[in-house]
């Protein structure tokens, strides 16, 4: 509810005035925390901010909520009273865990009354200043600060933050911070709109034309939840949806985010790509990935953009529930059609506007056509490839022409205007005749017809080699490096950088940045569907989709070889990138009954599925593969391997069991060594740990131990160190449970991180860690427990290795119940359930992973002490809760003792 004082008891000065608002940053999750402690927390903070402005001669115009706007004659008595205030706020003594946090923002400018309260932009701009605020830090205009900087207050100092855009302020403001003496000085980047959080794709070139459209956007995207912007391909959806993102983010607290659905043509794999385009930390694991997206969007309020929607039209649901889910976010889709959903306003997206057309066929054309957004594209486009082009009374009528025969649309017109760098534009016009747009495929409608025929144009002009060049290209799903282009293209009778380069200068390829530095491609989606289509009229479309298998399954295989290393994350990271091009293989293989391949590529898979989060979609892919009727022996049983490693990061230990045997058999049958004692370790730790909910007997253990003597005895012939940390580690593992001997297991597990380190095995390394820690806390050795909680956690944290670092955190909440501290051990447990749900790593909930010996049953999260502890756990990200446990600031510095 918003309050205002009645005129009769306050004067609001005018001319010069300096403006104050305020607000408590978090409030919503604070009041959630304080519950019934919600009003006497608010009076203590209005009482001290009152107390600060009357002190300042500051007027409280209005308040809202538990934000204070306040008006001062006086620029110095402004700056005064917002120092005061912060000082009285942090000397208050709160309720533990519940002291608010209040940003304060000032500007000094014109004092116009509107009736009782201020109108005109200065109060907007000191509102904005305000918003880009963090808690406990004052910020204020350059105009302000112009007004103290010779005469500040006592115990303050002004730092220059530099110029900042603003959200709804076109100009940027120069924004300077209060250094208030005794409290904080440090802060995360302002909330303006260079820092606002964004996955945004770079553009390489101008934003020409189309202000009116934007504009419309953004007016619709103020009253509707999801606007869907509709046309056909090469209207210029896509680059729209970018701009209003970038014009409209700082608007939106946690940020604008551009979700690619242009490789995907599988409605189930949308919520996946939300995921994804979101951050890591919001990785499903063995989740429905909708369930886990609907709890991530819950909190967050950001702008969506869902871009090449029509290919999964059938996902619309899963907008309408996150438009549910998410009530301060807004959904921005690009399709060539609506979603037809409840909340959606569509906008049909015209192509751009054209010049005029002359009254006589003989009068040519005007320099002033350059006015039109369709000619300004044009020419923007011809000088990025010809720096000296320039509308003339020679080629104006031409231009003019041109444009209009394609249409307006972007893309057609992008793609012409590099021709320029070879031809006059009257020459060009001659030879595309676009007064016959029907060019591409006469099935199509016409404005489709000519973006098809501007990019079949753009790909007659090529030889012949480069055209199979850009067929074969159209196999690629999101891009590709270079050497799995050269995998599927390396027969193509051309040089192939050479070819890559044509394409590139034709507008038909992209260059993109790729992690590592790598050179990677790839296409348009609109561009990518004409190449499918010449791959398919060439005949051999067949073959090239076998080729790309069969490039990603000898790829994925590779990568395989170095998840567990030293440079997992850089691996992990490659994978990503192509995360599109192993469903597109595995999907097309399965249709077309390539059983070895998909086995091959879903068996090499599934590390990067359990670390980064895709359990669910992991489990779905391996289980329909290994359906598959036929493939070699071998290919099974590394797949069945796979599916049983997939249950088990499930929490479905008992489950593994069976593919692991069946796995056994089939490895037994070809007789290679190390593949039998790889399927003996599977086998040995799933029939062990499934034992010790289902039952322990004599039987168990001698067949456990018998396995494990049987796959020790080869590893050491092989002389595999790997080999032997498995075995050394599940052999701990099994001392413990069937035999119930936690010293001897230790001993294995110590053993185990030797065989790790000599193999350079850094993800068995993490997992002795672990292991050694929990059972040096069994054996009463806390300090030891510690010690390798902290190595375990410094393996598996860069790596952003999610379902470890929660069982490392159960830990660490364990042992600091275990050492008598409840207020660290309830942060810890809000920590452990907050990342195991939006992670899905549901093995932390097993038997198997019960620290025995110690537990936090008594602690109780309701209590009243521990709630609010237990609820600031709960908001913690993955870095801040590593850095937590670790008793490290998030930026690397120390600041806690994390052990007993």
């Amino acid at each position: 509810m918003t309050t205002t004082a009645s005129p009769s008891r306050r004067r609001l000065p005018t001319g010069t005035v300096t403006f104050l608002f305020t607000d408590v940053e978090g409030s919503t999750r604070l009041l959630e925390a304080a519950a019934d402690r919600w009003p006497g927390l608010l009076a203590d903070h209005d009482r001290l901010i009152r107390g600060a402005l009357a002190a300042n001669r500051g007027t409280v115009v209005k308040t809202e909520g538990d934000g204070f706007f306040a008006a001062f004659p006086s620029a110095v008595d402004a700056v005064a009273a917002a120092a005061d205030a912060q000082r009285a706020l942090a000397a208050h003594e709160w309720p533990e865990g519940l002291a608010p946090r209040v940003r304060m923002g000032l500007h000094t400018g014109l004092g116009m009354l509107g009736g009782d309260d201020y109108v005109g932009i200065d109060v907007h701009r000191a509102a904005r200043i305000a918003s880009a605020a963090h808690g406990g830090q004052v910020v204020l205009s350059g105009a302000t600060a112009a007004l103290v900087e010779h005469d500040p207050p006592v115990g303050v100092a002004m730092r220059d933050l530099g110029r900042h855009h603003l959200r709804d302020l076109s100009q940027p403001e120069r924004i300077f911070q209060l250094d208030i003496e005794g409290l904080a000085h440090a802060f995360p980047p302002l909330r303006s709109l260079e820092t606002v959080p964004n996955n945004l794709p770079t553009q390489v070139t101008h934003f020409v034309g189309r202000r009116r459209e934007c504009a419309r956007v953004r007016e619709l995207l103020e009253s509707s939840r999801v606007v869907t912007v509709t046309g056909s391909g090469g209207t210029g959806k896509t680059r729209l949806a970018l701009q209003v993102g970038a014009e409209l983010g700082v608007r939106f607290r946690d940020g604008v985010y551009f979700v690619d659905l242009a490789p995907v043509d599988d409605p189930d794999v949308v919520p996946s790509q939300v995921l994804r385009s979101l951050g890591e930390d919001s990785t499903p694991g063995n989740r429905r990935p909708l369930d886990a997206l609907v709890d991530r969007m819950a909190d967050l309020e950001v702008l969506l953009i869902l871009d090449n929607f029509e290919q999964v039209i059938a996902a619309a649901s899963v907008v309408a529930d996150l438009v549910a889910a998410s009530p301060r976010s807004r959904f921005l889709v690009t399709s060539r059609g609506p979603l037809r959903i409840a909340a959606e306003q569509e906008m049909p997206l015209e192509p751009m506007d054209l010049p005029e057309v002359p009254e006589r066929p003989d009068a040519g054309g005007s320099v002033e056509a350059t006015g039109s957004d369709a000619v300004a594209l044009f020419v923007d486009r011809a000088r990025a490839v010809r720096p000296d082009f320039a509308v003339t009374a020679d080629n104006v009528a031409a231009i003019s022409e041109l444009v209009r025969g394609l249409d307006g649309l972007p893309l057609a017109i992008e793609l012409v205007a590099s021709r320029v760098r070879l031809l006059p534009v009257p020459e060009i016009l001659a030879r595309l005749d676009p007064a016959r747009p029907g060019t591409g495929t006469v099935d199509l409608p016409e404005r489709q017809r000519t973006i098809e025929g501007a990019i079949s144009w753009s790909h007659d002009l090529l030889d012949p080699p480069v055209q199979e060049l850009f067929a074969r290209l159209g196999v690629f799903a999101g891009g590709a490096d270079l050497e799995q282009i050269e995998r599927v293209c390396d027969d193509v009778d051309v040089d192939l950088l050479g070819g890559l380069a044509e394409l590139v200068d034709q507008g038909l390829l992209r260059q993109i940045a790729a992690p590592g530095g790598r050179a990677r491609f790839r296409t348009l989606h609109v561009i990518r569907e004409v190449a499918l289509l010449k791959l398919e009229a060439s005949g051999s479309a067949e073959a090239m989709h076998r080729r790309h298998l069969e490039a990603y399954a000898d790829w994925a295989e590779e990568v395989a070889a170095h998840v567990l290393g030293e440079d997992r994350s850089a691996w992990l990271d490659r994978f990503d990138a192509d995360h599109d091009n192993v469903r597109t293989a595995l999907d097309w293989g399965a249709v077309h009954g390539e059983t070895d391949l998909v086995l091959r590529l879903a068996a090499a898979s599934w590390r990067f599925w359990q670390t980064r989060g895709h359990l669910h979609e992991g489990r779905s892919r391996i289980e329909t593969v290994v359906s598959l009727p036929g493939g070699e022996p071998l290919h099974r049983a590394r797949a069945l391997e796979a599916l049983g490693g997939v249950y088990w990061w499930q929490g479905e230990i008992e489950r593994c069991v069976g593919p692991y045997r069946e796995a056994l058999a089939i490895q037994r049958e070809l007789g290679d060594p190390a593949e039998i004692a790889n399927a003996i370790y599977n086998a040995a730790i799933g029939q062990a740990v499934a034992a010790v909910t289902t039952g322990v007997t004599d039987e168990v253990r001698r067949e456990v131990f018998a396995l494990y003597d049987e796959g020790e005895a080869i590893y050491r012939r092989l002389g595999d160190e790997n080999g032997l940390g498995n075995i050394t580690w599940g052999r701990g593992l099994a001392v413990s449970d069937l035999a119930d001997d936690p010293a001897a297991a230790l001993a294995l597990l110590h053993e185990s991180i030797g065989h790790y380190r000599r193999a350079g095995n850094e993800f068995g390394m993490g997992w002795g860690m672990f292991e050694v820690a929990v059972f040096s806390a069994r054996l009463a050795d806390l300090e030891t427990a510690w010690d390798y909680l902290e190595q375990g956690l410094d393996l598996f944290a860069p790596h952003h290795d999610v379902s470890a670092v929660v069982l490392f955190l159960s830990l660490a909440m364990a042992l600091a119940q275990a050492s008598g501290d409840d207020e660290r051990a309830a942060r810890l447990a809000g920590a452990v359930e907050g990342l195991r749900n939006s992670s899905g790593a549901r093995i932390v909930d097993h038997e198997v992973t019960r620290i025995r010996g110690l537990t936090i049953d008594e602690l109780d999260p309701t209590r009243a002490d521990l709630a609010p502890l237990y609820a600031a756990g709960m908001e913690m990200g993955f870095d801040e809760a590593v850095a937590f446990a670790l008793g490290r600031d998030p930026m690397g510095g120390v600041r806690s003792e994390a052990g007993p």
